[in-house]
């Protein structure tokens, strides 16, 4: 087990507040190899490292995100109140042209992106990915670029990015026309979707499992031929397996 077997799931989330640029931070001075992340777009385009299409949760304000422009979401603040209390208030909404800097900062660091089919439907493939591709400039060979919706992962690489990989909440088919067609260096899956007899060894791309939340059950995953886990508790994790 190395540390490169962990992926941290929005940051290191358990502590921090999910997709900030603290947590993804955080996430990485506790020892982890590889990020992950999530896009929505604002009303005027601006790619920003965020899950949910509502900013109810994170910001405790009504709307979707694309109802602002990016000059009025940098003012607010993605502490999770609910969650995490007011301990983190102030915590900006980050940019995605923001994780240029943090990787940069630490070159072991890979980041898998995830675009996130509320705004690819909000505002089409073409804007997501333009304002993806701007937002990484630069940092094209750190970033694999995952989503559920496969059409715009192929129209990426139609388009000239070397790094994609998919994600199922469900056992997909294997031979889906279109996974073979992307040929994804990675996929992610529900760890609920998997068949008890499935034999990951025999899959034809490398498998992360989410969401796991223990050393054991990472241990088990990884034992049956998982390539990787993904948790919230990147830094439990790896204290706990005494990879840092």
């Amino acid at each position: 087990m190395q540390a490169d077997n962990f992926v941290a799931h929005r940051g290191w989330r358990q502590r921090y507040p999910e997709n900030t640029l603290l947590a993804l931070r955080e996430a990485v001075l506790a020892g982890a190899a590889n990020i992950e992340l999530d896009v929505q777009l604002s009303a005027d385009g601006e790619a920003f490292i965020f899950h949910d299409p509502t900013l109810t949760r994170l910001c405790d304000r009504e709307g979707l995100i694309w109802d602002y422009p990016a000059d009025a979401l940098a003012k607010l603040s993605a502490h999770e109140p609910c969650r995490l209390g007011d301990q983190f208030e102030g915590t900006p909404l980050s940019p995605l042209r923001e994780l240029a800097s943090l990787l940069q900062d630490h070159p072991g660091v890979d980041a898998y992106v995830e675009l996130k089919g509320e705004s690819l439907m909000q505002f089409g493939c073409g804007p997501m990915l333009n304002a993806t591709f701007s937002a990484l400039a630069g940092i094209e060979e750190r970033c694999v670029l995952i989503s559920f919706e496969l059409e715009a992962l192929l129209e990426a690489k139609t388009r000239g990015w070397q790094r994609c990989g998919a994600v199922f909440d469900y056992w997909p088919d294997w031979q889906l026309a279109s996974l073979a067609e992307l040929a994804p260096e990675v996929v992610f899956i529900d760890r609920h979707c998997i068949p008890v007899e499935a034999d990951l060894r025999q899959l034809p791309f490398p498998l992360v499992v989410y969401e796991v939340g223990s050393l054991l059950e990472a241990k088990d995953w990884l034992a049956r031929g998982a390539a990787g886990i993904e948790t919230f508790l990147i830094g439990e994790l790896l204290e706990e397996a005494k990879l840092v």
